[in-house]
């Protein structure tokens, strides 16, 4: 008997560790577009090619302080005109100028928000392999690694990602807007703060408003911006409970929109961590920007 409990022992243990192992992370079904800091932190000293690291924050915070090797994504030079996306051929400027490859594996991080456009884009010209870093430069400062301040450097070669043109479906239009408010399986949501969504402030010098047929879902409710720790997603048992309360299915259409199409992203991509189907994921990049300023807006 103590030889069996001698064996039996450690293969309890190798099945726990398995099935712990097997766990999505934080639950999410489509976990695997998070990474910690600790993981990174491996995938960046481990042996074989490196992730290339992102930073979708304003060039201040950059100066300050950032990942040792990752590289500076500046907002405006994945940005067109009125904060929409850029065409496939100056984003694929924009990846091979950062020496992503094809086979690249990208990771990117924030300071509240600015990644998950980032991942958006990415996936909107057929880049899959990109992953967000959970809790972005606080968790990896928390998990006791350093940082690099200053300029930091550039790529050091040109990239051949190849952009594909964009995924059919992965934006909306203003019709597809127009049809949310009688297509019953259409829901169209606003990303912005609380404030925009009531029409009591203005930003960017655009009317105050929303529209109307649109639901409220702010981009806040998905991060722990409550905590002080905007970068960093709540677990799926939280989201679940947001979005029962809301009243999404994963059977409607969903379209988001916020003042330019950056913070929309966020419950987006989460609804991607949940598992939504992704042909029901929709990101309205021209936003309030565009819808405002239509004739006879509502």
């Amino acid at each position: 008997m103590t030889a069996f409990h001698a064996l039996l022992v450690p293969l309890v243990l190798l099945f726990l560790c398995a099935t712990a192992q097997a766990e999505p992370y934080k639950g999410f079904p489509r976990g695997h577009a998070l990474v910690t800091a600790t993981e990174l932190k491996s995938m960046l000293d481990g042996p074989g090619s490196k992730p290339i690291v992102l930073a979708a924050v304003r060039r201040a915070s950059w100066l300050l302080g950032h990942i040792p090797g990752a590289l500076h994504a500046s907002h405006r030079a994945y940005t067109g005109q009125a904060g929409v996306a850029v065409s496939r051929e100056r984003f694929q400027e924009f990846a091979r100028g950062l020496g992503i490859d094809r086979d690249s594996t990208i990771v990117v991080y924030d300071e509240a928000y600015a990644a998950a456009r980032l991942w958006w884009l990415f996936r909107l010209y057929g880049k899959s392999d990109v992953r967000m870093l959970d809790g972005g430069l606080t968790a990896w400062k928390e998990a006791g690694h350093d940082v690099e301040r200053g300029r930091g450097r550039s790529a050091p070669k040109t990239g051949n990602f190849v952009a594909t043109p964009a995924v059919a479906g992965w934006t909306a239009n203003m019709a597809d807007v127009a049809q949310g408010r009688s297509h019953p399986g259409t829901r169209v949501w606003d990303a912005r703060d609380a404030r925009e969504w009531n029409g009591s402030v203005r930003v960017g010098g655009l009317p105050a408003g929303r529209i109307a047929w649109a639901r409220y879902i702010g981009w806040r409710a998905f991060r722990r911006v409550d905590q002080g720790r905007p970068s960093e997603f709540r677990t799926a048992a939280e989201v679940d409970a947001l979005l029962r309360q809301a009243g999404f299915e994963p059977g409607h259409d969903h379209i988001f929109y916020c003042h330019s199409g950056v913070r929309a992203a966020t419950p987006l991509f989460t609804l991607y961590l949940m598992g939504f189907p992704v042909e029901r994921l929709h990101l309205y990049d021209g936003s309030w920007m565009e819808w405002s300023r239509r004739v006879g807006a509502d």
